[in-house]
This record gives C-alpha cells, sequence and structure tokens, in this order.
C-alpha cells in the first residue's frame, strides 16, 4: 500500500471518529424505542438493511452508527458483527444497539484497516457496506471488495451503498477541484472519489455479479443520485483464495 494511501486512510480514520463521537450528555437523551425505524438516510437503505435480517451472519463493515446492523438485527438477524476503523464509529454503534435493545445480537468493535484478512473463509452469508468504498482511496476500496469475496458464502447478500458520480464538468461548475481525476479533498480530508455505475460494475466484476443496482437519495435532496449495488458472488470466484 502507497504511502500516500496510508497517511489518506489514517486521516479518514481521524475525522470519522471525530464525526461519530458522542458527547456524554447525548447518551443521557430520551429515545424512542421506534426510533431505529428512522436511523437509515433513506427507505431504500432501511429495506437493503432490512432484507439482512433473513441472514444468519452479517458482516456491517464500516458500520458508522451501527444503523445497518441494527435494522437487520431488528428484522431478525441474529448474529451481526459492526466493524469500523473508527474508534467513535464503534462506540457510536455499541451505544445504539444497547439502546434499541439488540445488544446480544450485534457485535461491535473497531478494527484495524486489515482486519478482513483475519476472518476465515466463507464467514459470513450477509455484508453490507455503505457510504465507505467512495470516501476511502481506490487502493483501499479495492482490498475491501477482494476481502469481503473471501469472507461471504457464494448465497450471501452483498449491499454496497454509494455515492453519486460527479463528473468533471458537474463539479467545474460547483467550484470543485477533482484531484487525481476523480478525488474530492476538503480540508486535506479525502470525502469522494467519484466513479461512474459501470466503473464501478468492472471493479466489482472479478468478485461479483451486479444482480440490481438502485439509486436513492438522503434528505433534502430532489433527485435519486446515490447508487445502492445488489451483488452476488461469482461462482468461478475461488473460496479461500480470492
Amino acid at each position: 500500500m502507497s504511502e500516500k494511501t496510508v497517511k489518506d486512510n489514517q486521516t479518514l480514520i481521524d475525522f470519522w471518529d471525530k464525526a461519530f463521537a458522542m458527547r456524554d450528555d447525548g447518551k443521557n437523551e430520551e429515545v424512542s424505542p421506534e426510533a431505529w425505524k428512522d436511523m437509515a438516510p433513506s427507505a431504500k437503505l432501511f429495506k437493503a438493511a432490512q432484507a439482512l435480517g433473513t441472514r444468519k451472519k452479517v458482516l456491517d463493515y464500516g458500520c458508522g452508527s451501527g444503523w445497518a446492523s441494527v435494522i437487520a438485527a431488528k428484522s431478525g438477524a441474529i448474529d451481526v458483527t459492526a466493524v469500523d476503523p473508527a474508534p467513535g464509529a464503534a462506540k457510536a454503534a455499541v451505544y445504539y444497539a444497547a439502546v434499541f435493545g439488540v445488544e446480544d445480537q450485534v457485535h461491535a468493535s473497531c478494527i484495524a484497516p486489515d482486519w478482513l484478512r483475519s476472518v476465515p473463509a466463507n464467514t459470513y452469508d450477509g455484508f453490507i457496506c455503505s457510504n465507505v468504498l467512495d470516501v476511502v482511496p481506490p487502493e483501499t476500496a479495492e482490498e475491501i471488495i477482494r476481502g469481503s469475496a473471501r469472507v461471504v458464502t457464494r448465497d450471501a447478500d452483498v449491499i454496497i451503498g454509494l455515492n453519486y458520480y460527479l463528473s468533471p464538468e458537474a463539479a467545474a461548475q460547483r467550484g470543485i477541484e477533482l484531484q487525481e481525476g476523480n478525488r474530492v479533498y476538503m480540508d486535506g480530508v479525502l470525502r469522494l472519489v467519484s466513479r461512474t455505475d459501470e466503473e464501478w460494475a468492472k471493479i466489482f466484476a472479478p468478485y461479483y455479479t451486479v444482480e440490481k443496482l438502485e439509486h436513492f437519495a438522503w434528505p433534502g435532496e430532489t433527485a435519486e443520485r446515490r447508487r445502492l449495488f445488489w451483488l452476488r458472488k461469482r461462482e468461478d470466484t475461488g473460496d479461500g483464495n480470492v
């Protein structure tokens, strides 16, 4: 892994650690028992996480607040692993799992960037990774994709959530500089690696086939431009050798 990638990864861990860090007074606020239904940023993301409730063993990689893990657990998944390299995110996931009564089902922890390498092959039959792959360096994203294909079973539901594609023309109109052709940095932090649907499908292709592609919007957005890829592990992907 290049020196620049290592530096970007650490900067991102520090950024997201602060973004998800919870104040002690916030943990004392009253939370409705039904508030987990509003944790997902969109209805389509909610349904995607809900679909994982039928799976036996789920991995939520780059879990953030743990919203997908909580929804999957509330929907029936009895064994959900929620992991994130940012300590603040992992702590938030632990907190919300407890708040919504699924702490026995959701096992959240802070992981090292190379954690996937330590996971036995064919461990999970459900996998979700949302708002991660296009906000990390390409080298890191491809390592996560390759690692995920090794640790999921052949019949696993694999769900990838991505931000919208920002074309060079659209970036120029908004006054956004694209570094190295497709990277957006804000205050020195990598915030987007912009790729088209076709580019992502090509990156997934050695390991997965695309079963479905949905588009969705976050609250306040008028157009559904964000992407939700539903993937299936390729038959010719060698188990344990990816």
